[in-house]
């Protein structure tokens, strides 16, 4: 019996490289009243749904102080990037082609996204992988979820759990490009009484691959509470700091071969002063959350949750030679520098709720979310050149937002045989967003906007013996537009519609211990699909607008192999499930050599797309009745590669050690979506290498971690993002007749760097 529960542990070890959720769930089960805050939300075992797991472990091996869209990369489906080049600032991720703004962030449970913008910050909330226990990555619509819409996938993070014993860590990394970070953890482990603590610490400082990109971080983590065998109360309060220079303008494509590091901020668009040094981007966030999640007997479990992320923050600029009256009307015409500040000062706060119900074939939950955000957008000039009877805490632009969400949703899990799995859910979804101000251009808006949405969902599951699982499901998705979206229709006055995604997913999952592997294919077809058009905002930001069709289609497959095996001693006390504490050992077989391989495949396309190319006169000034409309048919939607790959060879010669070359792989992506070649992003690939060494102490779970981690190996030059603009020139003659018109393109990109490194060294004691 204990041989084969040792075997067990081995073969689930395995597996959590793929798309199965056997261990997952598994501890869901046992620890009911610690995981339920997450698994109303997340995909189980039996659900047809198309995830991964990763678990705490797996998170922390690359773990070094680098943003977590960079620890995601070598999922399936994933392209990361970051502004600053090496990983730490600001760092975007893109599933299956889809931007930030698309994907449904939650933390135990509770929204991640911005209630405005949708998107989500993680330079916001620095090292928050230090504090999680495991993330679920669903790809798609998947289950239903708090917050905004998934359109191209779901990340769900869980913070650590109460630990069984008292413990502590600390840990120190350094790396190139001066970078650092210093982590301090520690916790009382679940008490007699049943209470509990747990506190973190973590600052990490780089000055970027990118010139003057530099990064401060800060953040903390502290939880306490109550457990007993039935209940569990839990109060977390966490949050960061950061002190970011802007880098987020990109590098123009002809610096790319001369300075690749070039950096606009603080130039204010090539003034002959030295940049400026406070070009940069100051922003705090704090996280207040109390959860309550309680086993009430008969099947029935619940979880409910309040919570508030209170966020304010400012990005500053210097203006060489700015008029005045830009920002104030009512001062004398004057040019002068000067500095401004454009702040954001926010609230979002609810709660949530989750009553689960298990009992024979039927799993079922009923949950969902009631939510209010409030936000202020308002800009400062805080210092001119020439002395000005200024009020600095006078704002040239004021606006104030307001959003309520409130959704509910119900799903289950019925097994009607003992192969086969059905699972519906439906949710619905209010939303009423109001806007109203004046913006930093001096549009006096207001916006007013209501919507009710029915997001049904369905699927069955057939698992034939224990290795073999087949899935099929059908979901439909929307999404409300954002800030940005609906304040360019205004402006416009173009009505900015939502969009509608109809997604099918059909897979295939191998579990077996030595070669596990997941295949699934999948049609996502949009109903106005908001994506780029050409048309830029007053500070140079891209507009979106709606397409009446378009669609991404692909196939994934993911998995592991275990090539080749060694015999090695186990204590019992190693397999958590046999729950004894004795000094047998085993002799058992682990992997020596194992390959973790994901390949996507997909067409990413839009039916028809109208292109804008406005059109200026010598002087600058736009001449709109020469704007320029070209219509394209059946394009590559912008930053969706047909390819994304993944390789990961990991050797483990001996106990505690281990060789991992990590290989990434991208195909080409059009910055916007006409297909040209002269507008794209080249495909790149690369390789990072990591070596580590675990030291074991004498006590069990205590030992001495030493990482190296090499990024970009092999010193490609590569760049992971971008954007474009256009426009096209009139030239007259003297009878103001017109004699030519020359078209420009802009591109900017994001280089990454070449070969760089991190090493750190973390103690578990």
């Amino acid at each position: 019996m204990k041989k084969t529960l040792f075997f067990l542990f081995i073969a689930n070890t395995a597996l959590a490289q793929t798309d199965t959720t056997a261990v997952a769930d598994s501890a869901a089960r046992v620890l009911t009243t610690e995981t339920l805050v997450v698994t109303g939300m997340r995909a189980k075992e039996t659900t047809p749904a198309t995830f991964v797991n990763l678990s705490k472990n797996e998170l922390q091996k690359n773990n070094l102080g680098q943003d977590l869209p960079i620890l995601l990369d070598n999922t399936p489906s994933v392209v990361a990037t970051s502004d600053a080049g090496a990983g730490i600032g600001y760092t975007g991720i893109r599933i299956r082609g889809t931007d930030a703004t698309r994907i449904n962030v939650t933390l135990n449970g509770v929204p991640v996204n911005d209630a405005e913008s949708q998107g989500v910050f993680w330079v916001n909330t620095p090292d928050i992988v230090s504090s999680a226990s495991g993330i679920q990555i669903q790809r798609g619509v998947g289950t239903s979820t708090n917050g905004s819409a998934s359109f191209g996938g779901q990340i769900s993070l869980q913070t650590v759990d109460v630990a069984a014993a008292p413990y502590g860590e600390a840990g120190v990394s350094l790396g190139s490009f001066n970078t650092f970070r210093g982590t301090l953890r520690g916790g009382t482990g679940k008490l007699r009484c049943g209470f509990f603590a747990d506190a973190s610490g973590s600052w990490i400082s780089s000055k970027g691959y990118i010139d003057r990109a530099s990064s401060n971080l800060r953040s903390w983590f502290v939880q306490t509470g109550y457990k007993n065998e039935r209940s569990l109360v839990k109060l977390i309060y966490f949050g960061g700091r950061e002190k970011t220079y802007q880098a987020w303008y990109g590098v123009p494509q002809d610096s790319l071969t001369t300075n690749r590091t070039f950096n606009l901020a603080g130039t204010d668009f090539y003034s002959k002063n030295p940049p400026y040094e406070n070009e940069t981007d100051n922003y705090g966030q704090d996280y207040l959350q109390l959860h309550w999640l309680q086993s009430w007997g008969a099947g029935f479990q619940s979880s409910a949750a309040a919570f508030a992320t209170l966020g304010r923050g400012y990005y500053e600029q210097y203006k060489v030679d700015a008029k005045i009256t830009n920002y104030f009307p009512d001062y004398a015409s004057l040019q002068t520098d000067l500095v401004r500040q454009r702040w954001l000062q926010n609230i979002y706060y609810g709660g949530t709720y989750a009553l689960n119900y298990t009992s024979g074939k039927i799993d079922a939950s009923l949950g969902g979310l009631v939510s209010q955000f409030s936000g202020a957008h308002f800009g400062k000039v805080v210092w001119t050149k020439e002395p000005l009877p200024l009020d600095i805490n006078r704002k040239y632009y004021n606006g104030q937002s307001d959003k309520t969400d409130v959704n509910v949703y119900i799903k289950a899990d019925y097994q009607p045989v003992r192969k086969l799995h059905l699972y519906a859910d439906m949710q619905y979804r209010h939303i009423r967003y109001t806007s109203a101000g004046t913006d930093n251009d001096g549009t006096v808006y207001d916006l007013n906007h209501r919507w009710h949405f029915i997001n049904p969902k369905a699927g069955f599951l057939y698992q034939l013996k224990y290795k073999h699982v087949f899935y099929s499901s059908y979901a439909i998705g929307h999404r409300e537009p954002n800030r940005d979206d609906l304040l360019a229709g205004f402006v416009a006055q173009v009505p900015v519609k939502p969009e509608v995604m109809h997604n099918i997913e059909a897979g295939y999952k191998l579990r077996h211990h030595l070669f596990p592997l997941s295949i699934n294919a999948y049609v996502m077809y949009y109903k106005n699909q908001l994506v780029l058009s050409g048309k830029l905002n007053d500070v140079g930001n891209p507009i979106k607008e709606n397409v009446p069709v378009s669609y991404r289609a692909g196939v994934e497959l993911s998995g592991s192999i275990v090539a080749v095996q060694r015999r090695t001693k186990v204590k019992s006390t190693d397999v958590y499930i046999m729950e004894v504490n004795t000094a047998e050992t085993y002799i058992v077989k682990k992997p020596a050599l194992q390959f973790n391989y994901s390949f996507s495949w997909s067409m990413n396309k839009i039916k028809q797309f109208n292109e804008v190319l406005y059109t200026y006169n010598e002087d600058y000034s736009r001449i709109d009745s020469f704007t320029q409309i070209i219509t394209h048919t059946n394009t590559d939607i912008s930053f969706s590669p047909s390819i994304v790959a993944s390789l990961d060879i990991v050797a483990t010669p001996i106990d505690g050690f281990e060789i991992s070359l990590l290989n990434k792989a991208v195909s080409k992506q059009y910055l916007d979506n006409t297909m040209n070649e002269t507008r794209k992003l080249k495909p790149f690939f690369y390789s990072n290498l990591r070596l580590s060494y675990s030291l074991p102490l004498k006590r069990a779970d205590k030992e001495i971690k030493f990482t190296v981690l090499i990024n970009n190996l092999f010193n490609r030059l590569f760049e992971s993002n971008g954007y474009t603009y256009s426009e096209r020139y009139a030239y007259f003659d003297d009878n103001n007749q017109l004699q030519q018109t020359d078209r420009y393109d802009y591109n900017y990109y994001y280089p990454q760097a070449g070969i760089n490194w991190l090493a750190g060294i973390q103690v578990k004691f």
